[in-house]
């Protein structure tokens, strides 16, 4: 029986199993960045997180309603400001020495009502919605160092990517949104795919995984409202699922074999008649299962029907079309899984 000196870390184990040729290099290499990967994951479940934000949001807003039942405030877009940056300093000093759940669930409540106050004085200084997303991007990339909360961490990135997606289609150009959506995608590849053992990177790589499937709901809004073309989008999810799966299965000469011949011949063709949103939803799906990542993985899972769903809506056709459309898609789907399940390769 080993003492607590002999204990073996699982690198000195994993060189020791490679010196007995138990394992190569690939797989030890593959078992350090996994366990990395897990150590760094958080143990709650998700809806654990969802009720936290929530409570916060809620508590917020009771900090401004308060604040303005005591004549506090005022319409000045500097007092705004000024109230923003004091919530948002005592929040993060609060957390700073925060051990304990209320504290940490104050310090969240009272940085929200901060956010609340400087984007309503940004706002109303710059007169345009340009003002908001410059100062939501800017309390991201200020508070993401400084402000060491996972969940809070989310919600600035997520609020920042929120209000330049609502900048983009207020002013007209919301076509720009492919550009934000490609750059979101290199966000999560490098917070998910290559730099696994910066878990820091991941409330950033969580925000900006959500954000892309919802930024392409946009292309299927009326034209009259939104005019965004739907092929950039389908375009850069096709490169991004191509390159997702040679990662996935250990490098571009696994696209000599057949499942990954299989996989990319289907992905083209799904991109040439289906919405980017399904697209999207595969991604976060083949992303989640590799990294066994149950937020990942739950939100494509959320994702996938809601978007078939609405492709369904979508279809300008009559109903007997779109049932023949159904059966079809049912027919294939069938005939692929008879075919997969003939090849050697599908029980491996």
């Amino acid at each position: 029986m080993q003492t607590a000196d002999e204990r073996l870390t699982l690198r000195e184990l994993l060189g020791r199993l490679q010196q007995r040729g138990l394992l190569d290099a690939d797989q030890a290499s593959a078992i350090a960045e996994h366990q990395a990967w897990r150590i760094g994951s958080s143990g709650e479940p998700w809806f654990v997180h969802a009720l936290l934000a929530a409570g916060a949001w809620v508590a917020a807003i009771c900090f401004i309603v308060c604040l303005g039942i005591a004549d506090l405030l005022d319409d000045e877009a500097f007092s705004l400001l000024g109230w923003g940056a004091a919530f948002l300093t005592g929040a993060t000093v609060l957390r700073y020495f925060a051990n304990h759940v209320f504290p940490v669930q104050l310090a969240l409540a009272v940085s929200l009502a901060g956010h609340g106050f400087v984007l309503t004085g940004a706002g109303e200084l710059a007169d345009h919605v340009a003002g908001v997303a410059v100062a939501a991007v800017l309390l991201c990339i200020l508070l993401y160092p400084l402000y060491r909360d996972a969940l809070h961490r989310f919600l600035s990135c997520l609020l920042a990517s929120g209000c330049v997606t609502a900048w983009l289609v207020m002013d007209g150009v919301a076509e720009v949104v492919h550009v934000t959506i490609l750059g979101k995608i290199v966000t999560v590849g490098l917070a998910f795919m290559y730099r696994s053992d910066f878990s820091w990177l991941r409330p950033l790589g969580y925000a900006m995984a959500l954000s892309i499937p919802a930024n392409l709901f946009l292309v299927l809004l009326p034209e009259d409202t939104v005019a965004v073309h739907w092929w950039p989008a389908n375009v850069v999810l096709t490169a991004s699922l191509i390159w997702l799966y040679q990662w996935a299965a250990g490098g571009w000469d696994r696209f000599r074999e057949e499942p990954l011949v299989v996989a990319v011949v289907a992905t083209v063709c799904l991109a040439a008649v289906t919405t980017p949103g399904v697209l999207a939803a595969v991604g976060l799906l083949v992303l989640g299962y590799a990294r066994r990542d149950p937020y990942v993985l739950g939100m494509g899972t959320a994702f996938f029907p809601a978007f078939i769903v609405v492709f369904y809506y979508e279809m300008e056709t009559d109903l007997l079309a779109k049932s023949w459309i159904l059966m079809a898609s049912g027919a294939v789907l069938l005939a692929a899984r008879w075919y997969l399940g003939r090849r050697g390769w599908a029980v491996e």
